[in-house]
């Protein structure tokens, strides 16, 4: 019996003995095994000049290229470059076949305007004026391309008034009479003779001055008009003078036209005209314009007029260089403008001109600026007997 007892004593104590020791040990943790990581490769960073960044690029302008070529081959300094640019392209564009002519209706005379304004832009010390000659049947309105006209004129011009020695630079146009229905104007610029003969044959021939562009304007001028199916000589005029020749092929809407202004009014028309300019080919030239109005025109010299002021109660509108208007032939027009209508105009040799005096202000009626086209002399005539205008 008490082996019995001791056994059953036994099974009792020993679950709570072992729930003892269990308590006592260590808790065991239990975590999944971490992955083993395989080696690999550090990736290659792409630099700006992989395919990726290239294909981000844009191409460069085949015109920027050559242009950059021809500065290299030519060696011009980097300090030039950026002065030269804007007519080395140019003329790399023109040997690309990259100008085109654009065809269009534009103004004759607002074309010579913009040409004036370069004109007088330029980096010149000596004095000189600009007078446009143009024949009564050259039109207003015309169709081709301005801007190529207005280049070629001006790269002429600019070499003749950087060049020459000339004081008076005369213009003339002309309408010459081919039979094709086409319009053909021909632009005779005066030059001088000393620089013709100095002048070597080869004037049109691009990039003759080492790294200056003279020649290249030349060329250019002469290869715009070619595109324009007409062309540039440089050649004698007599004995004392030369002259640059430009041909260029126009057109107009209506070419049987022979009456290219036409004034608002008859009021308009018909006056007693003088021009007092000492420099005769100018005066000669807006005298041609004027008459074109139906207008009698007569030309003096300043000394011819200051000699005898009264003749000028003949005259219904008196146009006089600025540089004229004086004390005494101020008074001589308040006196006229006393009794009658006389119209006073200041014969200005550049656009900005602006009289000092206020009694020459006071007493002018119209002012007009050198060099005088057509058009000028139109909205002049318009401006002093608007007041009579008929609609």
């Amino acid at each position: 019996m008490k082996i019995v007892g001791v056994v059953i004593l036994i099974l009792i104590v020993m679950p709570i003995v072992l729930r003892q020791l269990r308590s006592l040990a260590p808790a065991a943790e239990h975590h999944k095994p971490l992955p083993v990581e395989k080696e690999t490769k550090p990736k290659k960073k792409k630099r700006p000049s992989e395919p990726e960044a290239a294909e981000e690029e844009a191409p460069r302008d085949p015109v920027d290229i050559a242009l950059e070529n021809l500065f290299n081959e030519r060696r011009i300094p980097q300090d030039k470059r950026e002065g030269f640019t804007p007519l080395y392209r140019r003329y790399v564009e023109l040997r690309m076949g990259k100008i085109e002519i654009r065809t269009g209706s534009f103004d004759l005379n607002s074309a010579l305007d913009t040409v004036m304004t370069k004109v007088h832009t330029l980096d010149s010390k000596r004095n000189f004026e600009i007078v446009f000659d143009i024949d009564a049947n050259v039109p207003s309105q015309v169709i081709g391309d301005a801007e190529r006209m207005e280049e070629v004129l001006f790269y002429l011009i600019q070499n003749v008034v950087l060049k020459s020695n000339a004081y008076l630079i005369e213009i003339q146009i002309k309408r010459l009479n081919l039979g094709d229905g086409a319009l053909h104007l021909e632009f005779y610029i005066s030059y001088d003779k000393d620089n013709y003969q100095e002048e070597k044959l080869d004037i049109f021939t691009p990039f003759r001055e080492d790294v200056t562009p003279t020649g290249l304007e030349l060329y250019l001028a002469k290869e715009y008009a070619h595109l324009m199916n007409g062309d540039v000589t440089f050649e004698p005029e007599g004995e004392n003078n030369s002259a640059f020749m430009v041909t260029l092929k126009l057109f107009m809407s209506n070419p049987s036209e022979m009456r290219h202004y036409r004034l608002p009014s008859k009021t308009m028309i018909g006056h007693s005209i003088l021009i007092v300019d000492d420099h005769n080919a100018s005066a000669l030239a807006v005298q041609k314009m004027f008459e074109y109005f139906k207008n009698e025109v007569d030309v003096l010299s300043s000394k011819e007029l200051f000699s005898a002021l009264e003749m000028l109660e003949d005259y219904d509108i008196v146009v006089i260089q600025e540089r004229y208007f004086a004390k005494h032939l101020n008074t001589k027009l308040e006196a006229i403008k006393s009794k009658r209508v006389i119209k006073a105009v200041s014969l200005n040799k550049k656009e900005s001109f602006m009289h000092s005096d206020a009694e020459t202000i006071a007493l002018l009626d119209g002012e007009i600026s050198k060099p005088v086209t057509v058009q000028k002399v139109f909205d002049l005539l318009v401006s002093l007997y608007q007041e009579n205008r008929e609609v």
